[in-house]
């Protein structure tokens, strides 16, 4: 667990932050955000993956609170839940944009994901503003196309992925110099969400977990 010491005195801005996480706090009383946040998918936004599925995703499940597919119910890992919600609400970080980079082999599977499964009263999809999500090399393929379609730096990019099959964080690392890295081996958590931000805003970039 990363341990990060919360400020003394912390700026109104800020205030609406403490009770989501001491943590995310501190990494945002730097003021500078990147301007891409850039989240894998399967096990680290929801669970389960696509790959897993015995049938298409269809409609969202109130009563189960996730996505209906075949036996199984895809839904937002509980991290994840809350930094998105903390996305969605917070007056600073509600002005980044978000994109998702996957390499799901079922691409449509997770499309109807994205479309059906909330945060709040909005679909997740509405909150995304580019998506690249076929299967391939994270580094090669998913964030040159990022760049070119967003116009956004690599420098001013954050990338969370839980790296179950492969190192996607070192070969982002490595073919798109300036990105900050962060491995998500359980799903994303409030405070490796926090580390992102808080290794963006001390200007370091690679893998950082």
């Amino acid at each position: 667990r990363m341990t990060v010491s919360c400020p003394r005195e912390v700026p109104l801005l800020l205030s609406l932050l403490l009770a989501f996480d001491c943590h995310i706090a501190a990494a945002l009383s730097a003021m500078r955000l990147p301007k891409l946040l850039v989240f894998d998918l399967d096990a680290c936004l929801w669970m389960p993956e696509m790959f897993l599925l015995d049938g298409a995703p269809q409609a969202y499940d109130e009563s189960a609170r996730g996505v209906s597919a075949g036996s199984n119910h895809v839904r937002l890992l509980p991290g994840a839940q809350r930094v998105l919600e903390k996305i969605v609400s917070d007056p600073e970080l509600s002005k980044v944009q978000i994109a998702v980079a996957s390499s799901t082999s079922r691409p449509a599977y997770a499309l109807t994901c994205l479309d059906e499964l909330r945060v709040g009263p909005r679909r997740l999809s509405a909150l995304v503003s580019y998506r690249e999500i076929f299967p391939g090399n994270k580094g090669l393929e998913h964030f040159p196309k990022l760049r070119e379609s967003s116009g956004i730096d690599c420098a001013d990019m954050v990338f969370w992925d839980d790296c179950t099959y492969g190192d996607n964080c070192g070969d982002v690392a490595r073919n798109c110099p300036g990105v900050v890295c962060v491995r998500t081996p359980e799903g994303i958590t409030e405070e490796l969400f926090a580390l992102g931000l808080h290794k963006f805003a001390q200007g370091q970039a690679g893998v950082v977990s």
